[in-house]
């Protein structure tokens, strides 16, 4: 009796939790779905300007973009400057963050004024700071030339817009400046649950700073780590683009077109829709191999849990 009693308990709750998430869930798959799936659909098709309900051709739109003359050496061009994008902003928001996180984890003077100060370029939105940043770089009156100048390390006014070595530069900073403040909270949310007891127990050991760090501190962040890699280069695939539209426009010639950019230009510049779907969803997929590689190549624990699996195996084999 007791048992029916629960189970329709458990029933009514249940069915009550589901109406509950309901509205929320379709409004979701409304925002987010629907968007979705349709631009899968119209990457197999040609969706061009002035012909909306396009013929369907299947994997046409993919092959051009490997293959096709005009498409293909502009995507290869791409696909490098993002993979030199990512891998250099992920080093210096990894880096920087980690190591403001380790400053304000400590007791000082002003440690919440400087996590306040760190909230600043988050908050402000992409759009703003690239602006901010276009008039730092200013050829005119801009800041940072004007600060080049006086060190001494330029000798007249330069245009970063139109140098290919400054104009990468010029849209790593920004990206650097705004997502530093995000990753440093997330390292310094892991820093606060590593117990101070093994602090005291590295210290009682006479162990240095630095071999704290990589025998400790680090090993212990490396779930906080694994998942800020996996933000970080999410946001590096997608989150630079109003670097580039604001500042760079993909120039000078290619050097700063990334996959994004490209996307963006197929898909309301020259007015393909198909191809730009098809070429965002490369651009996703390629996303997901860096997940699948953070998650499953380079996690010690999972190798390991392998390992242990195929020699229980081959145990069990040899018997």
């Amino acid at each position: 009796m007791q048992s029916q009693i629960e189970r329709k308990h458990f029933w009514k709750t249940t069915r009550f939790s589901y109406r509950i998430v309901l509205p929320s869930f379709l409004i979701i798959l409304g925002l987010i779905g629907f968007p979705l799936f349709y631009s899968i659909s119209i990457a197999f098709k040609e969706y061009k300007y002035g012909a909306p309900t396009g013929r369907i051709v299947l994997l046409q739109n993919f092959i051009d973009i490997f293959t096709k003359e005009t498409v293909a050496p502009g995507f290869y061009n791409s696909l490098v400057v993002t993979f030199k994008f990512v891998a250099v902003a992920l080093v210096l928001v990894i880096v920087i963050s980690l190591a403001i996180a380790l400053l304000i984890n400590e007791r000082f003077r002003g440690n919440n004024l400087v996590k306040v100060a760190l909230l600043l370029p988050y908050a402000i939105p992409g759009a703003i700071s690239s602006v901010i940043w276009n008039w730092i770089y200013d050829p005119t009156f801009g800041v940072m030339n004007a600060l080049l100048l006086k060190l001494g390390i330029i000798d007249s006014y330069i245009s970063v817009a139109a140098d290919k070595t400054w104009a990468f530069w010029a849209i790593v900073f920004p990206y650097v400046w705004k997502f530093v403040p995000y990753s440093t909270f997330l390292f310094a949310a892991g820093l606060a649950t590593i117990p101070s007891s093994v602090y005291e127990a590295a210290r009682m050991d006479q162990t240095g700073t630095v071999r704290t760090f990589f025998k400790v501190t680090l090993p212990l962040l490396r779930p906080v780590l694994q998942m800020n890699l996996i933000i970080q280069t999410i946001f590096a695939m997608f989150m630079h683009f109003s670097n580039v539209f604001v500042i760079t426009q993909g120039g000078p010639g290619d050097a700063t077109r990334t996959l994004a950019w490209l996307v963006y230009n197929e898909s309301f510049a020259y007015s393909r829709y198909g191809r730009g779907a098809a070429m965002s969803i490369l651009l996703s997929l390629i996303m997901v191999v860096f997940i699948y590689i953070y998650l499953v190549v380079l996690d010690p624990e999972r190798r390991a849990a392998k390992q242990e699996g195929r020699l229980a195996r081959e145990a069990v084999t040899n018997v």
